[in-house]
C-alpha cells in the first residue's frame, strides 16, 4: 500500500501485480467512516487485480475553499470528492458505501468516471436511524457536528462485519457533519438523468433498516440505476460474508456495462458475459 496524494488530498492506494483493470476504483466511506472502514475492501479489490484509491476527505475540511465539518454540506463533500478523482488523472470507477455511495451516483455525470456503484446508500429523503438520537437532533438543528450511533443502531449498522474487527471499527469512528445529514434525510440532492450519467448499479441488503430496500429499490429506479440485492444482509456491505457477494455483483456489473474494453487480462469466467 502506498501513501499519494490526488490534488492536495491524502489517499492510500493499493497496485496489484498485475493489474487486470483499465481503469482504478476509487472508493468512498459511509457517515462517521474513515478510510480505515474501507481497508478490507481495498484489500479485496487489490486481490483480484484492481488497482484502488482511498482519499481521505476529511483532510480537506476547513482548508479554504472548503468549510469545516459543521457547515459541511452535501455539495462540498461531492466537489472534495471531485477534486480526488481529478488527481488520479485518469478515468475511474467510483465505489461508495452510505453516503459516500450517493457521492458516487452524483458523480456519475462526471467525465472522469467510467461507472459508478453505491453499497448501501443511504435514501435521499428518508429519516434513517443512523442520524438518530436527541443529542444528534439537537445538534443538527444547531448547526454542530453529529456523533456516531449507539445502541441497536450502531449494532445495525456493523452487524454483518467480521466480529474480530468489529471493536476496532467501533472506536474508529468519527463525529461527523450534521448539515450533510440535514441534507440527504430532506432530499436535497440532485441526480443526473441516466442518459447524461455513466452506468450506475446500486447494491443493497434486504435485511438493512438504516436504508431499507424497498426505499432503495424506489430510489434506483428514480435515478435509473440498476438494483443488486443481497439476501440476509443489513448495512454493512463492506465486510463479513457480504462483502464477496456484493464484489461479485460489482464485477458483473461492470463487465456488462463496460465491456471487455475493461479487462487487461481475460479471465474466462467474464469472456462470455452479455453486453448491458
Amino acid at each position: 500500500m502506498d501513501d499519494v496524494e490526488l490534488s492536495r488530498i491524502p489517499a492510500q492506494r493499493e497496485l496489484p501485480e498485475p493489474v487486470k483493470f483499465a481503469w482504478p476504483i476509487m472508493l468512498l466511506p459511509e457517515m462517521f467512516a474513515t478510510p480505515r472502514h474501507l481497508a478490507l475492501v481495498l484489500g479485496y479489490l487489490a486481490s483480484i487485480g484492481w488497482e484502488a484509491f482511498v482519499p481521505d476527505l476529511r483532510a480537506a475540511y476547513g482548508k479554504d475553499p472548503m468549510p469545516p465539518i459543521e457547515k459541511l454540506h452535501f455539495n462540498d463533500l461531492a466537489a472534495l470528492a471531485s477534486e480526488a478523482l481529478e488527481g488520479i488523472g485518469r478515468d475511474a470507477v467510483l465505489l461508495g458505501h452510505g453516503v459516500g455511495g450517493l457521492i458516487a451516483l452524483k458523480l456519475s455525470a462526471h467525465p472522469r468516471v467510467k461507472a459508478s456503484v453505491a453499497y448501501a446508500p443511504l435514501v435521499p429523503g428518508f429519516s434513517t436511524p443512523l442520524f438518530g438520537g436527541i443529542g444528534n437532533r439537537i445538534a443538527m438543528m444547531l448547526g454542530r457536528p453529529i456523533k456516531p450511533p449507539r445502541g441497536r443502531v450502531l449494532f445495525e449498522l456493523i452487524a454483518d462485519s467480521d466480529p474480530f474487527t468489529r471493536d476496532g471499527l467501533i472506536n474508529a469512528m468519527v463525529p461527523d457533519s450534521g448539515a450533510l445529514a440535514t441534507d440527504v434525510m430532506t432530499g436535497a440532492i440532485e441526480f443526473a438523468p441516466s442518459d447524461k450519467a455513466a452506468p450506475r448499479l446500486v447494491v443493497a441488503g434486504d435485511s438493512d433498516i438504516l436504508a431499507p430496500l424497498q426505499e432503495t429499490t424506489k430510489f434506483a429506479e428514480s435515478i435509473g440505476a440498476k438494483l443488486a440485492t443481497i439476501r440476509g444482509r443489513g448495512h454493512w456491505l463492506i465486510g463479513g460474508r457480504a462483502l464477496e457477494r456484493a464484489i461479485n455483483e460489482t464485477q458483473r456489473f461492470l463487465v456488462r456495462a463496460l465491456g471487455q474494453d475493461l479487462l487487461l487480462l481475460y479471465p474466462e469466467e467474464w469472456k462470455n458475459e452479455p453486453p448491458e
